[in-house]
């Protein structure tokens, strides 16, 4: 049985999801300014991403050119990026938190502020958000994705992730090998233009994801980032759907 990670996650936060979904139902609307990771199953605590830097330092070899950045993704269709600001937050600590145009930002380490306790603020109410980490190394064609880009994201996003986990559930994901190293666990990613094909690119070795693999319209894709017969250089060049060939950007 194949699993993906987000429904191993969502079948791990389920009670936290209902414990949330109860307590909204008595609550008024939030405030414009909000903690990002209070009864938001898609946002997690600034110490949780200060555990994804330093995966992501730990595992730099995977992506040695790429920095850290993580990107935000509206959840709803009337969620926007005008506008948005962020900031970490704890006792005597304010860190402004600058966030691109396109989403994009990058966290800076500060281990006394995640140890306080501090919390990642932003001026958009909960639940209209979710997040990314964002990894690209330099030189990779606009229409590709790199793969050790892709297990890096991968490590980064689990480390974050499974710090709300059951122990129950982070014993059965290991079970399987980890998040990002067994076949039995399926990663997804996020393709902005809906895709028509995605190629493995190795050398002389080229093949195409399976169409399977490839969901949600063509916006969600699933590489086989478990697979080390596939070198962390090999390129997932992508074909769009002829709709999406004239959209710019990705």
């Amino acid at each position: 049985m194949k699993l993906t990670l987000r429904v191993l996650l969502a079948l791990a936060l389920l009670p936290l999801n209902g414990m949330a979904q109860e307590a909204e139902q008595t609550e008024e609307a939030p405030p414009a300014i909000y903690v990002a990771g209070t009864r938001d199953p898609d946002w997690k605590s600034y110490r949780d991403f200060v555990e994804g830097m330093k995966i992501f330092e730990q595992q730099h070899q995977l992506a040695p050119a790429a920095s850290l950045r993580f990107a935000l993704r509206p959840r709803t269709a009337k969620a926007t990026m005008a506008g948005i600001e962020m900031t970490i937050e704890g006792d005597g600590i304010r860190i402004p938190v600058p966030v691109a145009a396109d989403g994009s930002f990058a966290l800076p380490r500060n281990d006394a502020a995640a140890e306080q306790g501090a919390e990642i603020m932003l001026t958009k109410r909960r639940n209209t958000l979710s997040w990314r980490p964002s990894i690209h190394s330099p030189g990779v064609p606009q229409d590709a994705r790199r793969m050790g880009d892709l297990r890096l994201e991968c490590a980064v996003r689990w480390a974050v992730e499974q710090a709300d986990l059951l122990a129950l559930f982070r014993s059965a994901i290991n079970a399987f090998g980890g998040a990002c190293s067994s076949a039995a666990v399926k990663v997804e990613y996020i393709s902005d233009r809906p895709l028509k094909a995605v190629w493995l690119v190795a050398g002389e070795r080229r093949e195409m994801l399976p169409a399977k693999w490839i969901e949600e319209e063509g916006h969600v894709y699933l590489p086989p980032v478990h697979d080390t017969s596939w070198p962390d250089s090999t390129l997932l060049e992508f074909e769009y759907a002829p709709a999406a060939q004239a959209s710019a950007g990705r």
